[in-house]
């Protein structure tokens, strides 16, 4: 339960940590054998607690976001179950309901990209990388609500793939008509991801391919997270031919050439 309330002129939100009701936790199991059928692991769902394990988790989050320099609440205060944190300003979900043009959703998700992508650079993730958890405040691009760590099921790469992929897949919504827009607003910091990251994400795109085709014939919600997987694809599309023109020029023997024959064939198959 999050509420928010004013704190010596400042708003500030009061934090608390209550146990899940049985629906959470059923989902999250049925959620996790999904993507362990179509071989996501990027995508399970990491353990949810409750009370004082779930309070200390958020906060040993924040402090290891903050030492990474991601803009994240400050906590204020404390109480049995429950946190004080600071306001970070409007979330970025509330800024897309409400744009004025095309142009104000590009601005945003570039501005958000670049944050992300930042974070990443230097050894960060958030988990839960959607257009709710991210604000774009008067100070820029903020990050909040830490309840899970990726990392207790995943590698680092896997990790900030996720964040590519739920990141995407939450501004879809916004650019069902303009798929090469979307890829080409995350394109500037997939360029600068891992290689590991990169394929990753674009292994992710392999696997839900089949929402790019037909997405648009069942719906919105299917149609943005069509938009969202040939967004990733072309986003991230060009990271691999530059790993691999980076290893011919730098050596001349092109060690990844199996990889991307691999790739290739997965494709088509």
């Amino acid at each position: 339960m999050v509420q928010k309330f004013s704190l010596g002129g400042r708003a500030a939100w009061l934090k608390r940590y209550d146990p899940d009701g049985w629906f959470r936790p059923a989902a999250t199991r049925a959620w996790n054998r999904l993507a362990a059928r179509l071989d996501l692991a990027a995508l399970r769902a990491p353990p949810r607690y409750a009370g004082e394990a779930a309070k200390g988790l958020e906060w040993r989050r924040l402090e290891a976001l903050r030492a990474c320099g991601a803009p994240v609440p400050r906590v204020l205060g404390d109480g049995p179950r429950s946190l004080i944190l600071s306001d970070m300003g409007p979330t970025l979900a509330h800024r897309l309901k409400r744009l004025k043009s095309a142009n104000d959703a590009d601005m945003l998700v570039r501005q958000t990209a670049h944050a992300i992508g930042r974070l990443h650079r230097q050894g960060g993730y958030l988990g839960q990388a959607v257009a709710r958890n991210i604000t774009v405040g008067d100070g820029g691009v903020g990050f909040i609500d830490f309840e899970e760590d990726p990392s207790e099921i995943m590698s680092l790469a896997q990790a900030q793939a996720r964040d590519w992929v739920l990141f995407t897949t939450g501004v879809g919504p916004y650019f069902t008509d303009r798929v090469d827009t979307l890829g080409a607003l995350i394109r500037e910091q997939a360029l600068q991801a891992e290689p590991a990251v990169a394929d990753e994400v674009q292994r992710i795109a392999r696997r839900l391919g089949a929402l790019e085709r037909v997405g648009r014939f069942f719906g919105r919600k299917a149609a943005a997270l069509g938009a969202a997987v040939g967004a990733m694809r072309k986003g991230f599309s060009l990271v691999m031919l530059g790993t691999l023109l980076g290893d011919l020029l730098g050596d001349g023997d092109l060690d990844l050439w199996i990889v991307a024959v691999r790739i290739v064939e997965e494709s088509v198959t």
